[in-house]
């Protein structure tokens, strides 16, 4: 399967487990497809390679500096831990349910994707919030205040 999606090729793969429930049920089939790191983003259902096997996850969390990624199943209490970008194998772009194809890379579902991902991972969520926050507030213009001893506020 690996050797497909490194030629570029989509594959075929039967979900195997809870971990998606409720989106993706024990025994459906998926057509996962070649997806560098860079067209990942966080909602997204993929295939990763971990020391424990492969799982089928939601990412959570991308971190660019570390080159990481954090996955997490809808059904699972707790996130996986971080894994290295190259640990992606796929994305899950389509199920099959009643002998069609389902996309699941639509507006809609990368969406619906993101609420999942923020109700499953609000600490994820709100420390990226927080992150961009920081970033933007650095940009302002204007004079330095001063503030606690050590630290300077805009």
């Amino acid at each position: 399967m690996a050797a497909g999606l490194a030629a570029g090729v989509a594959v075929r793969l039967r979900a195997r487990g809870a971990s998606m429930r409720p989106l993706l049920r024990d025994g459906e089939d998926l057509r996962i497809v070649p997806a560098p790191w860079s067209v990942i983003r966080p909602g997204d259902i993929v295939l990763v390679s971990t020391p424990g096997g492969a799982a089928l996850h939601r990412v959570i969390a991308l971190n660019a500096r570390a080159a990481t990624v954090r996955t997490k199943g809808d059904g699972e209490r707790e996130p996986d831990g971080a894994l290295p970008f190259d640990a992606v194998v796929g994305r899950a772009d389509a199920v099959l349910r009643r002998g069609r194809w389902v996309a699941l890379d639509t507006p809609a579902r990368r969406l619906f994707g993101r609420i999942v991902c923020t109700l499953l991972s609000p600490r994820e969520f709100l420390r990226g919030a927080a992150r961009r926050l920081l970033r933007w507030k650095s940009r302002l213009p204007g004079p330095r205040l001063r503030g606690l001893p050590g630290r300077d506020l805009r």
